[in-house]
């Protein structure tokens, strides 16, 4: 977390309306740079040192974000034109703290399932043509495929003695090596147990570990997660893989893990029923859970680059004759337009989805979750009524 503050004293010729002028424009500054944070303002107090009249802070994330507003065209036109000529003198300080106020950070953002499959060669097959992944690396054991420039966006492990698709495993990135340790002291003090990574994983990033949720999903959060220097070359492809949908009978149980142990923020919320889920990376949701009778992950997402392409993809779908699980939903929540394919041998569900909301930084740390009631309306936009459940 960067805290930056500047002092400044204004010129005595500075007329009082000018003054007061410069003081109003600062005012608006959080409502014109979202990277602010916690911005205030004041006049100077002190008894001790009246050097300087006023002063303002701002929190921001991360240096990048501080340069982005120090470097903006309307940054330096205000200081240029508005701040110089009424300002006599100013200081600077801008330090870095050790931690980030106002909340504990979650995990970055959803990078990989990892699905047991009863018959490896046909679900690489599908991998690659339907969802647009492409193979990294394969043994008798394991295989890796990737949707963009992350070392892989599934993992698969032979297991010839299931009848279907199992998914034992999902894996978070975290932002940095302070945030992963504190999620590990949170998991130890919640009572979970601390997993290690498995061997293969830990050649993937710097640092990590895992914990079983509620319903004995395990958990990988890690930090340093490899990458490659480009992205596939075939065109259609997803761009980033979004979420997972669990479905759990321990509902408020496992609410309670991923918001209050590992920190992800609820992001809107079907009464009852289901409740999206976010990280750090801003995506309306990294995580939904469903409640249910059993647990089970029902979908994987992934987002395409356009909805052109996820056309493309139901149209080769349709013409192989894959299974349309649901067939192009209109999501209230995310404003994300997807279809849905599932075969039970590959595992869970496969949603191809286009435009899946982002929430600006400011949204990220103010937003109030929606209380949605349970009406398909609140799922997709284009049913045509309260009992329209048909196509789910």
């Amino acid at each position: 977390m960067i805290i930056h503050t500047v002092v400044f004293r204004f010129r005595p010729d500075a007329p009082a309306d000018a003054a007061e002028s410069i003081l109003a424009e600062l005012r608006t500054f959080p409502g014109r740079y979202p990277q602010m944070r916690d911005f205030s303002l004041g006049p100077n107090v002190s008894t001790r040192d009246s050097t300087f009249t006023h002063a303002f802070s701002v929190r921001f994330d991360t240096a990048a974000d501080l340069h982005a507003y120090l470097q903006s065209a309307s940054h330096e036109r205000f200081v240029r034109e508005r701040w110089r000529p009424v300002v006599e003198r100013h200081h600077i300080v801008t330090y870095e703290t050790g931690g980030r106020a106002g909340r504990p950070r979650g995990p970055y953002g959803m990078e990989y399932a990892r699905i047991e499959v009863p018959d490896m060669a046909r679900t690489i097959e599908f991998l690659q043509y339907h969802v647009g992944l492409q193979l990294e690396q394969r043994t008798d054991e394991y295989a890796y495929l990737r949707a963009d420039i992350e070392h892989h966006s599934i993992e698969l492990v032979s297991a010839p003695e299931r009848t279907a698709g199992h998914t034992s495993a999902v894996g978070y990135s975290v932002e940095n090596d302070e945030v992963l340790a504190d999620l590990r002291k949170r998991v130890a003090d919640a009572g979970h147990e601390i997993l290690e990574l498995q061997d293969r994983q830990q050649g993937f990033c710097s640092d990590g570990f895992g914990v079983r949720d509620p319903n004995g999903l395990i958990v990988e959060l890690f930090t340093g997660f490899l990458e490659y220097a480009e992205p596939p070359l075939q065109e259609l492809r997803p761009v980033d893989l979004v979420h997972p949908f669990i479905a759990t009978p321990k509902y408020e149980e496992s609410l309670d893990f991923y918001a209050n142990v590992l920190g992800f923020q609820s992001s809107d919320e079907i009464v009852g029923s289901t409740t999206f889920m976010r990280c750090e990376d801003r995506y309306h949701h990294s995580l939904a859970l469903q409640n249910n009778k059993e647990h089970y992950v029902a979908h994987l997402c992934f987002a395409m680059k356009s909805f052109d392409h996820v056309m493309r993809a139901r149209a080769r779908a349709l013409y192989k004759g894959e299974p349309i699980a649901s067939d192009l939903v209109n999501h209230s929540a995310s404003t994300s337009i997807a279809f849905y394919m599932h075969d039970p041998a590959y595992g869970p569900r496969f949603e191809l989805c286009d435009r899946h909301r982002v929430f600006t930084p400011e949204e990220h740390e103010t937003h109030r979750p929606r209380r949605m009631p349970p009406d398909p309306r609140n799922i997709d936009v284009w049913r045509p009524a309260a009992d329209d459940w048909g196509r789910f």
